[in-house]
């Protein structure tokens, strides 16, 4: 009864008396997409980005004393199979997980989407569709006609490689086009990729300057803050003693307090397997938890962007965006299904798509980058869960604003991951990404970085200068196995050219750290300053 007050309160400042709702969102629905902005004159492309939809606790971690009291009970579960090309190999098997030989109470997977999740998830796929089909004929009432080439020209589908977030985009997709609407298509193609490599949450594989910020950030906290987590620590798991350690674990007492009371999640006994000190004098210390958690992780995403861990994701749809803005082919529908701390979070942070907290996005967040066409040219609008929170700008200050946030991948002095989906890049846009990579493409090669605004893939033109008079050849696109000499490719300016360009930096890396067995594989890397053979932390180069 507590918890369902809060959002009664009616407190003149916000204090999280709501959270229940908000966070669970139990309306299940963001309601109807807005209408086109004036002027508009034709829609060229929508960009969606979702967090997964109601789930269960997400890791097995220690909540409190008692934890294990209660049940999860899920229903939803998916069929798998085995393919060769498009011909099935196998019969359709279902995953069930066996009660009481999992990680938490019931039958359920950690994180595991429930039918709640699904739900949310499909309604967000049929406001898509109600917007931008119906009205808006961006996209074919059916795909019947579709072959899975013709598919890949209109829609474009990615996920973390994590069972809730595919599933959940799968229940967005089917909202956005019914079984019956599908056709005789054998399968939608879902793209991932391996954790190392992915760029929708901060990651260490991707951006090396993360682990570092991170520290810092932690050891930087305002006081305020710091007090908070300290005392609330001390209150409620006295083994958390620094900044960071406290700070996620009360993240994680977060998902534990959420993942029980949470209507849209099926858990029971509700609320009263919770310490009664949490949910006593309407919830306040609850609420306490929730807005320093919430408070600190916000600046936590904030100073990640700083250091360049949203770069990569940024090149990832400001390129496509691009080339819908230019006339250019590209996928009219793209589709990103991650998480709460990406892309969702991420992307309010970076582009300050957030004005007021609660900060940490809701089951089935929704963003939708909506690209127009207009007399005076292309512009852009942000979309955040039902409401217009940015534009319509013109896409030339888009532009400009993601240009310097893809730029800010070379603070993270590593190759932001080159995805390679989009082909025929604008020149402006690989010059870009190619002054984003940072790291391997530039340093690896001794000194010889990509030119701003030139240098084309097989166009004949240099596409590197080297520093301090430093020549580095008359490549644009990547030079042949094995030259070191020029090294004058860049995996971010040349699609075809990503396995070359690695096996001439691997090449350079042996002639900067030699006796190192190849450099960066034994963690050496060549100082993007020009000071000769650097070190990861914690290893000797010298």
């Amino acid at each position: 009864a507590a918890l369902l007050a809060l959002g009664r309160l009616g407190l003149a400042a916000y204090d999280y008396e709501d959270i229940v709702q908000q966070y669970c969102h139990t309306a299940m629905d963001w309601g109807s997409l807005p209408e086109r902005p004036s002027g508009a004159t034709e829609l060229l492309q929508v960009q969606v980005f979702i967090r997964h939809g109601a789930r269960t606790q997400c890791t097995p971690d220690f909540c409190w004393d008692g934890d294990s009291e209660g049940n999860w009970t899920c229903q939803l579960s998916y069929l798998e199979n085995s393919i060769m090309t498009n011909s099935p190999m196998t019969p359709n098997f279902r995953t069930m997980y066996m009660p009481g030989r999992n990680a938490i109470a019931g039958n359920c997977l950690t994180g595991q989407l429930v039918e709640a999740g699904f739900e949310m998830e499909k309604n967000n796929g049929k406001r898509l569709r109600e917007a931008y089909i119906d009205r808006e004929k961006l996209l074919p009432d059916t795909l019947t006609d579709f072959d899975i080439q013709d598919l890949e020209r209109e829609i474009f589908f990615r996920s973390t490689d994590v069972p809730r977030t595919k599933q959940s985009g799968m229940a967005l997709m089917s909202g956005l086009y019914s079984e019956n609407q599908v056709g005789a298509l054998p399968y939608l193609p879902l793209m991932a990729m391996d954790f190392d490599k992915e760029d929708m949450i901060p990651n260490t594989k991707v951006c090396l300057a993360v682990g570092p910020a991170a520290d810092q950030y932690f050891s930087d906290l305002p006081q305020g803050h710091v007090d908070e987590l300290k005392a609330l620590c001390a209150k409620l798991n006295p083994s958390k003693t620094t900044n960071s350690d406290c700070f996620w674990w009360l993240q994680h007492l977060v998902d534990c307090m959420m993942s029980r009371v949470c209507p849209t999640v099926p858990f029971s006994p509700k609320n009263t397997t919770l310490p009664p000190s949490l949910l006593s004098d309407d919830a306040a210390l609850m609420r306490r938890v929730w807005k320093v958690v919430d408070e600190v992780q916000w600046g936590y995403f904030q100073a990640m962007t700083k250091v360049g861990a949203f770069g990569a994701l940024a090149y990832d749809f400001f390129t496509p965006a691009e080339q819908a803005a230019q006339g250019g082919e590209t996928p009219k529908f793209l589709l990103f299904s991650g998480h709460d701390t990406g892309p969702m979070e991420p992307l309010w942070a970076a582009l300050d798509l957030r004005k007021n907290p609660p900060f940490w996005p809701s089951f089935a967040s929704m963003a939708v980058l909506e690209i127009w066409a207009m007399g005076s040219g292309p512009v852009v609008r942000w979309v955040s869960n039902g409401d217009v929170v940015v534009g319509p700008i013109p896409f030339a200050e888009f532009k400009a604003q993601l240009s310097a946030l893809v730029g800010s991948a070379k603070l993270c002095h590593t190759t932001p991951v080159r995805t390679q989906l989009w082909s025929d890049a604008p020149e402006t846009t690989a010059a870009a990404a190619a002054a984003a990579r940072g790291r391997r493409e530039e340093a690896l090669v001794g000194g010889c970085g990509p030119r701003l605004g030139g240098g084309g893939c097989g166009g004949g033109r240099r596409g590197r200068r080297g520093r301090r008079g430093r020549s580095c050849g008359g490549r644009g696109a990547g030079g042949r196995d094995g030259d070191t000499r020029s090294c004058g490719c860049a995996a971010a300016e040349c699609d075809g050219g990503i396995h070359r360009c690695a096996r001439c930096a691997r090449e350079a890396a042996r002639r900067c750290c030699p006796g190192r067995g190849g450099g960066e594989r034994c963690g050496c890397f060549c100082s993007i300053r020009g000071e000769g053979c650097q070190g990861r932390r914690g290893v000797s180069c010298s």
